[in-house]
């Protein structure tokens, strides 16, 4: 079993020219799956189907060139064999990975990602929360309008199909916003602004079994008046309380079915505990890359190894600092 792997970004799927933020994000994410699919798989090839313009920044990776005259779907299928997996990186943003995977799903290919069922019903943030009819405890209300939150609360915007650090604003009250609407798209959905902890779960399914992989706490920081992105992610920081994110991440995943792999979830946690629920990541996202450092071992092992046995309890707890980083 051969093991092909393509990042949107590194793969030029982006119509416009990614910065070097975004770009060295993804060479970090990839870089650390390579060596991990290495040391768990020594005798399957790892291979990226990437830009050829990147050749020289990718170093020591067996990469395969994409013929940019031929469609994606045609590239993946024409590099692997019969037994081989593929996993695909991509955002969910216009539907880019859920079209992707139900794609190379039609070509019966054996994929190391959630079926495209799971990705389309959490690509958008309201078609997830409709979703989660048995969740009613975790749910914190999403609206269409800002007018339907009471004029004197904060109120949180987002994009609904968008990044979950991506187009992100925090207004003071319904006249802040007004004074700023001009920043916000056709797209943004509004939700009250709950004071608490950002968590982002690790979580990773196979055999049909959940393992929780960490439990972090996200940092937010300004970069203007009204807009926050990530800075810095604490790694295990709420480990301690793995029992209560347990039972919230089977409630909200008993919601669903298909998911697969790596996926993460986000919450957050209030003064009282309450834990609250904010979106789904259908993929591996970019906190893969302090994994194998906060758990000591390679959490690849447990795609193939459900009963390896493990104590979140005993991670390792550090941060990272993503704006460094970058």
């Amino acid at each position: 079993m051969d093991i092909l792997i393509y990042e949107h970004i590194l793969g030029g799927g982006c119509n416009e020219n990614p910065s070097p933020a975004i770009l060295n994000e993804a060479k970090l994410i990839v870089r650390s799956l390579v060596d991990d699919f290495t040391r768990e798989y020594p005798d399957s090839k790892i291979s990226l189907l990437t830009n050829k313009k990147n050749k020289n920044i990718l170093s020591n990776i067996s990469l395969v060139f994409i013929d940019h005259s031929a469609s994606l779907i045609f590239n993946i299928v024409s590099n692997i064999k019969k037994n081989d997996k593929v996993l695909i990186l991509a955002p969910e943003e216009n539907e880019i990975m859920y079209k992707i995977v139900k794609d190379l799903e039609s070509e019966k290919i054996s994929l190391i990602n959630c079926s495209s069922d799971f990705i389309y019903k959490t690509t958008y943030k309201v078609l997830t929360n409709n979703n989660l009819i048995n969740s009613n405890k975790y749910i914190i209300k999403i609206y269409s309008s800002y007018k339907n939150i009471d004029k004197n609360q904060s109120i949180v915007a987002k994009s609904n199909d968008g990044l979950g650090a991506e187009k992100l604003f925090i207004f003071k009250n319904r006249e802040d916003l007004e004074n700023n609407e001009k920043k916000l798209l056709e797209k943004h959905i509004f939700q009250e602004y709950i004071i608490g902890d950002v968590v982002g779960i690790n979580i990773i399914s196979s055999f049909d079994k959940i393992n929780i992989l960490s439990v972090n706490k996200q940092v937010y920081k300004k970069n203007s008046k009204n807009e926050i992105f990530l800075e810095k992610i604490i790694f295990g920081e709420f480990n301690n309380m793995i029992d209560i994110f347990k039972i919230f991440v089977r409630n909200i995943l008993g919601n669903f079915s298909g998911f697969y792999g790596f996926i993460g979830i986000d919450a957050i946690i209030t003064n009282d505990k309450k834990i609250l629920f904010l979106e789904i990541n259908p993929r591996l996202t970019t906190s893969y890359i302090g994994l194998h450092k906060t758990l000591g071992f390679n959490p690849i092992k447990l795609l193939y190894k459900q009963d390896y046995n493990y104590d979140v309890k005993d991670n390792k707890v550090f941060s990272v600092d993503i704006t460094n980083d970058k």
